[in-house]
């Protein structure tokens, strides 16, 4: 948890920082934690085009992060730029304890128990969904999405990762490794249900959005897909 002092490299003269070096800096505000957590962390930075990602984000404003987990994302979103105020929210009381313990000295984020619905906050310029809603029924996807549209600013834009089923071969290496997670309690979900990626679009527009799909281009052998949602 922040104790109001500004972090070095986020006082209010401190000019933003390029995505990898956000990401890389947030990455070591867990060297201190277990290797288990650091280990977990480190495979999301290498396994996701985060650094790309990032940098898609508003430069400035109000930013809220979605199923923020152990907070590696928000926290390269408070590093990159000390003129965004970024809040985390996610249901899992462990992650949050570890993301509040990773942004110790950032003054500004800060992370909250919960899920997206229970947030009263609204007018954020941005809300970031990564790698979550695969985890969510179909009605729960929408649910989700509505509330982020209620949140959002006008103007603002949802910021939505997520895997598409084709190439058949990449979404089966994505399926079988996010089994694995959740099997093991890694991942909290009660299964998996991805969708491709006209039926996200579909999904977006059903809760108020105009999407553009955005594919990720990556070596790595999954099936990365961006939109970049607006309300309608």
């Amino acid at each position: 948890m922040s104790d109001g002092r500004p972090a070095r490299g986020t006082g209010p003269d401190a000019r933003p920082l390029p995505p990898t070096l956000a990401l890389q800096r947030s990455l070591q505000r867990y060297r201190r934690l277990s290797p288990g957590i650091r280990a977990f962390v480190r495979a999301r930075l290498l396994l996701a085009p985060l650094a790309e990602i990032l940098g898609r984000l508003p430069s400035g404003g109000r930013i809220l992060d979605v199923g923020c987990g152990h907070g590696l994302f928000a926290n390269a979103l408070a590093l990159g730029s000390p003129t965004r105020v970024v809040v985390g929210v996610d249901p899992a009381p462990a992650k949050i304890v570890v993301a509040i313990a990773s942004a110790e000295g950032l003054p500004n984020v800060r992370f909250v128990r919960g899920t997206v619905e229970d947030l009263d906050e609204r007018d954020f310029d941005a809300i970031v969904i990564l790698d979550v809603l695969y985890l969510l029924r179909v009605e729960r996807k929408l649910a989700v999405l509505r509330a982020c549209r209620e949140r959002l600013a006008t103007g603002g834009v949802l910021v939505l990762k997520t895997n598409d089923t084709r190439p058949r071969w990449k979404y089966r290496v994505a399926y079988l490794q996010e089994r694995l997670m959740t099997g093991l309690g890694l991942t909290r979900g009660q299964g998996l249900y991805f969708l491709s990626r006209e039926q996200n679009a579909a999904l977006l527009e059903l809760a108020g959005f105009q999407p553009k799909t955005v594919v990720l281009r990556s070596r790595l052998p999954y099936p990365h897909v961006l939109f970049l949602a607006r309300p309608a």
